[in-house]
């Protein structure tokens, strides 16, 4: 198995997460986060979405644990994914590295692959998530730089968070036309929005909704 092949795999990943690593170092660079934070965020948090939100949380003042527990709640799929996972991983060499950078979409590639050798699979999984963690840190890298040199006006670019969101609601929607659990989802923001805090908006709805699920999911 060849270098070549595996960064044939990765040129969808580059071209979702260079682009959106750009819009981070720009959103961090406009909101006056160091180069060092940002780069940090995206070379150890490598939280996608979640690195959006923490910017957003950290803008408004919200504390480390509040950002911790919501980061993590965003990021719990990842838990799935990696259950999902464990017989690709057996045998695996560089397992921590390969846990930490795994991704949604290199994990939508990797349940496409048919490998059965562990060594053969070790260098797909280990280059194509150095790959898109490099695409992402470099991303970020740029977007950082070309927001310190263009001079324009980014107001509003934090808004950026909560279209991503949006569109992530819209395309599992489409998928799964659930109108329940849109509309629980849609009450249960209107009730935080109106009974709590700013700080502990984000946490308590999405906390009211988990466990609305776990006491009503044989309905829903």
């Amino acid at each position: 198995m060849s270098f070549n092949y595996v960064f044939k795999l990765s040129i969808p990943i580059f071209m979702g997460y260079f682009p959106l690593g750009v819009a981070f170092g720009i959103l961090a660079n406009s909101m006056g986060v160091s180069t060092l934070i940002a780069m940090t965020l995206s070379m150890l948090a490598y939280g996608g979405a979640a690195q959006f939100m923490m910017l957003s949380l950290f803008s408004a003042g919200t504390g480390l644990v509040e950002v911790f527990i919501v980061s993590y709640l965003v990021n719990l799929r990842h838990t799935f994914y990696a259950l999902a996972l464990l017989k690709e991983y057996n045998g695996l060499k560089f397992r921590l590295f390969n846990i930490a950078t795994l991704t949604d979409e290199t994990f939508a590639i990797f349940k496409t692959l048919k490998i059965s050798g562990a060594a053969e699979r070790s260098f797909i999984f280990t280059w194509l998530n150095f790959l898109s963690w490099l695409y992402w840190a470099l991303g970020t890298l740029v977007g950082y730089v070309a927001g310190g040199l263009i001079k324009v006006d980014m107001s509003g670019l934090e808004f950026s968070l909560t279209a991503l969101f949006i569109v992530i609601v819209i395309e599992m929607f489409k998928n799964d036309k659930n109108f329940k659990v849109l509309f629980v989802a849609c009450f249960f923001g209107v009730v935080g929005v109106a009974c709590m805090p700013a700080k502990a908006l984000l946490v308590g709805s999405m906390a009211l909704c988990f466990v609305f699920i776990l006491v009503f999911k044989e309905r829903l």
